[in-house]
């Protein structure tokens, strides 16, 4: 006998079959729905298959849309395959496989989707249903959320606590850290031998100062060109009617001359003084005072120094026509002579000599040239900046006691610029002004450009120091 499950050949006694393990004699085992098609039922002749519209409407009753794909079985299909050109009944209906014996000769992809069944010879229509199979459609994949690489943890940065390592776990918490407080600037105290050298060193720079500025004034502003120029703007009248010896300077030098006796008798001292402003006079004095400042200051020239003749024939006869407009009178050499020797003894030669100035002073007056050159002005220069270095590096470098010094020695020396720049334009002017000597009125002009550059170079100096007396303020 063979067995209704798998048709394998059994002996007539057998229970169960040895190739499938059925039980011989059960029922007879219905197919299952799912098992093949279900458009056949039993004692029915099969029909056409729908067509196209036909499966159409049907998808559309069925599932309330219309079908995207709806077609006639194709030969790929896992269920039955019917072709209805061929058959007129159901005798023409094959299963799509056909294959016999155990599972083990069917293909592989029906023995993995377990669509294989041997049981082709006990296949019953009865659980066909007359309408077609449509599995349902698949429902559509969710749209993929976007994917997000995972970070690793980072714990929150913390300060280093005391004897950390790297290998140690980090603290749970984060420290919370404190807002940095402002520290006040400590103030740097200096040794108090240290603030007296430094004193000394801002001493001898307020000196060096001084005598770099004080030369290049005197160098600028007192040089034989500009005195004379300053000395040709003075009043003729007003320089001989001021007092030199106890009396007016006209008739000082009327009486030094004895001009009287020299013309005998002709000109008296009211004509003389009319006589003195015919002359070129104050121009006289203008350059023979510029010889002098360019002898000693400038180096410029031979001793420049006056002696009587050289007043009465550089002056007085030069200015022989201002005798003849004066008296009609054209003096001889003789007067020349007799006025020479009139000034001779009265000591003109050695009042206006360079050398007997030097024999006064103790030193020639020639070597002030020397003191007075750009070389000389220039090393005061350097002297004063190497003070001002030594101060600030006896003071250890630091600012506050840098700019105090700095600031004293400059104040200190523009408030004596300043000083002696007023004093030379002013004191002359009011010395002559209460006195009415002739030599203030003289210094008065002479001395106008050196004191106005001597009050800018003070003015200039009160400002770097109080410059730096600011900024000694601020870094208190």
């Amino acid at each position: 006998m063979f067995c209704v499950k798998c048709g394998m050949e059994i002996d007539d006694d057998s229970v169960f079959c040895t190739g499938c393990g059925a039980r011989i004699g059960e029922p007879e085992t219905v197919v299952n729905d799912q098992s093949g098609p279900d458009f056949l039922k039993e004692d029915e002749e099969p029909t056409m298959l729908l067509s196209d519209e036909e499966l159409q409407e049907a998808f559309i009753n069925e599932y309330g849309a219309e079908s995207p794909e709806i077609g006639h079985p194709t030969d790929n299909s896992r269920d039955f395959f019917y072709n209805s050109d061929m058959a007129e009944n159901t005798d023409d209906l094959m299963p799509f496989n056909e294959y016999s014996g155990s599972i083990d000769s069917a293909p592989h992809e029906d023995r993995r989707n377990g669509s294989f069944n041997d049981n082709s010879d006990t296949i019953s229509f009865d659980a066909v249903e007359d309408e077609m199979y449509a599995p349902p459609l698949p429902e559509p994949y969710p749209e993929p959320e976007p994917y997000n690489e995972p970070q690793p943890y980072a714990p929150p940065y913390s300060e280093p606590y005391n004897n950390y390592q790297a290998d140690n776990v980090p603290p749970p918490h984060p420290v919370q850290k404190r807002p940095a407080q402002r520290q006040e600037p400590q103030t740097v105290k200096i040794g108090a031998g240290r603030l007296v050298g430094a004193f000394l060193l801002s001493v001898f720079a307020i000196v060096f100062l001084l005598v770099f500025s004080l030369t290049l004034c005197i160098k600028l502003g007192m040089s034989g060109g500009i005195v004379r120029n300053n000395l040709t703007r003075m009043n003729d009248n007003t320089l001989l009617s001021s007092e030199y010896e106890g009396n007016e300077l006209s008739n000082t030098i009327y009486g030094s001359l004895g001009f009287k006796n020299a013309t005998g008798g002709m000109a008296s001292e009211s004509s003389f003084r009319n006589y003195m402003l015919r002359t070129d006079f104050v121009d006289y004095i203008g350059r023979s005072a510029g010889s002098y400042l360019s002898y000693i200051i400038d180096g410029r020239g031979g001793d420049p120094s006056i002696t009587s003749e050289d007043f009465v024939y550089d002056f007085i006869k030069g200015n022989n026509r201002a005798s003849i407009e004066e008296w009609g009178y054209s003096m001889t050499d003789n007067e020349y002579m007799l006025m020479a020797q009139n000034l001779e003894s009265d000591g003109f030669s050695d009042d206006m000599s360079i050398s007997e100035w030097g024999s006064a002073a103790g030193f020639s007056l020639r070597n002030l040239k020397f003191l007075f050159s750009f070389m000389t002005i220039a090393v005061f220069l350097i002297i004063t900046a190497l003070l001002f270095i030594w101060t600030a590096v006896a003071v250890g470098g630091h600012g506050k006691y840098i700019t105090s010094y700095f600031g004293g020695i400059l104040k200190t020396s523009g408030f004596v610029m300043i000083f002696v720049g007023a004093a030379s334009v002013l004191a002359p002017a009011l010395a002559y002004v209460f006195n009415q000597q002739a030599v203030f009125y003289i210094l008065a002009y002479g001395l106008r450009t050196f004191a106005l550059i001597a009050l800018c170079t003070g003015a200039a100096e009160l400002i770097l120091g109080g410059i730096f007396s600011m900024v000694h303020k601020r870094m208190k």
